[in-house]
């Protein structure tokens, strides 16, 4: 899994993945401070995320593990959003 911050939405009217009213949302990938790595990738989101709000993301076959994106030509799927994140005992971001 990968973390990122949400950083706006995607719109593509002409589509081939089939997946019915789907929400694309541009992301930048974070470490675990929350702070942005300039590296951005286009996910379907599947658990309404918000802008700035950090997530958990999945690349690649496990895409297609879920009810909506079963045999879908989706790549990189929005599954999380983080309420906090510890390392080493100390928490390095917390949402609220």
């Amino acid at each position: 899994m990968t973390i990122a911050r949400v950083r706006g939405t995607v719109v593509a009217s002409l589509r081939s993945d089939g997946i019915t009213q789907p929400r694309f949302l541009l992301v930048e990938e974070c470490d675990q401070a929350g702070v942005g790595k300039g590296e951005f990738l286009v996910a379907l989101d599947l658990v309404g995320a918000e802008r700035d709000h950090l997530v958990l993301l999945t690349q690649g076959s496990a895409c297609r593990w879920t009810y909506i994106t079963d045999d879908k030509p989706i790549d990189t799927l929005l599954v999380a959003i983080v309420d906090s994140i510890d390392q080493g005992n100390v928490v390095v971001w917390k949402q609220y």
